[in-house]
């Protein structure tokens, strides 16, 4: 018996909805059209954006060119010019997970005075596109040892500017 008197409450409610639905479907209807053209602009923006990024390469090889000269010096000032607030580290000592900008200074300092720069050039550079990265060979002596190693770096952007988001050395 309570069973379908609260079947009987769940068909009453819901024909009261369908009732204010009809009565109201042009400013339903009105309320969704104001939404689409408040988010237009955002999708052209959104796609000026993305017309604007493939001017990026000129910009992103002389970030690319800077961080190799930069690394190849063993310079971790000039380095840390483009770390981003959190990048991610993974060297050959050991060190991985993500660093603030200072923290990613100190570790960079440490490493280079560890694994000492003999010479660095990046082999293969994407400088295009959104998510540009640039690879190549790290050539450095460890305790009178000459060794090479394999070098990742990814770029993105943030706070208006391209930051290095990831450094792998192994």
């Amino acid at each position: 018996m309570f069973f379908w008197f609260y079947i009987n409450l769940l068909i009453k409610f819901r024909l009261k909805i369908l009732m204010i639905i009809r009565k109201n479907i042009w400013l339903i209807i009105l309320i969704f059209s104001l939404i689409n053209l408040m988010a237009y602009p955002q999708d052209t923006n959104f796609f000026n954006k993305l017309d604007s990024s493939r001017n990026t390469a000129p910009i992103l090889k002389s970030i690319f060119s800077d961080v190799e000269e930069a690394i190849s010096n063993g310079d971790v000032s000039a380095l840390s010019r483009y770390f981003g607030p959190q990048t991610y580290f993974s060297l050959s000592n050991g060190i991985n997970g993500y660093y603030s900008t200072n923290q990613a200074f100190y570790v960079f300092e440490d490493f280079f005075k560890i694994k000492k720069v003999v010479s660095f050039k990046f082999n293969n550079t994407q400088a295009s596109g959104r998510n540009p990265y640039a690879t190549g060979i790290y050539v450095f002596e460890s305790k009178g040892k000459r060794e090479i190693a394999q070098v990742y770096i990814s770029l993105k952007t943030a706070g208006g500017g391209w930051k290095i988001t990831q450094i792998t050395i192994n």
